[in-house]
């Protein structure tokens, strides 16, 4: 999945405090336990890990599995935006799943890796403490708050190339709702 780099407005600035509860979102609803895995490396030389996000917003990004290939997630002035150049595939990926709440007392985060303090890892199985589960991770998304954006390849490629990552395009875009 793409993540673009983040365009806070004056309210993104990002505390540094620990939060209690860290949230993974999964089109699996029936995760036991999180095992430590090297699946979406940022760091070769980081490891397996169980990868979580103090924002469950952004987490609801993660329901349906997608690649950079044919997605992107981004952050304008404090919305969070996920933008998708393949519908049908989406539509069909899109089993719902749900988000997992975690405790977070074996996460550390790195500032200096990917999302920074929007990214959390674990290098110790976690067993989730509730969970909240979506019949629809289109739908998870849009009630989070998250600006879901359907493009062609044509506009997909010219957010992906644009200096602003797109916010000018996006601008002139509706949202689903």
């Amino acid at each position: 999945m793409k993540i673009k780099s983040e365009q806070f407005g004056s309210e993104g600035r990002v505390e540094n405090k620990k939060p209690e509860i860290l949230f993974h979102a999964s089109s699996d609803r029936k995760i036991s336990e999180f095992l430590p895995k090297a699946e979406s490396v940022r760091d070769e030389n980081e490891g397996p890990v169980v990868f979580a996000t103090p924002d469950e917003i952004y987490a609801s990004c993660f329901i349906v599995p997608t690649d950079d290939s044919w997605s992107q997630i981004s952050r304008f002035d404090g919305a969070q935006t996920f933008i998708c150049s393949d519908r049908k595939k989406f539509m069909q990926l899109d089993k719902g799943g749900s988000i997992y709440s975690l405790a977070s007392e074996t996460f550390v985060t790195d500032p200096e890796k990917s999302r920074g303090t929007r990214e959390w890892t674990s290098e110790e199985k976690v067993k989730p403490v509730d969970k909240k589960d979506y019949e629809s991770g289109l739908q998870a998304m849009i009630e989070h708050g998250v600006k879901v954006y359907f493009v062609d390849a044509e506009t997909f490629k010219k957010i992906n190339e644009a200096e602003d990552h797109g916010l000018e395009i996006l601008k002139t875009l509706t949202p689903e709702k």
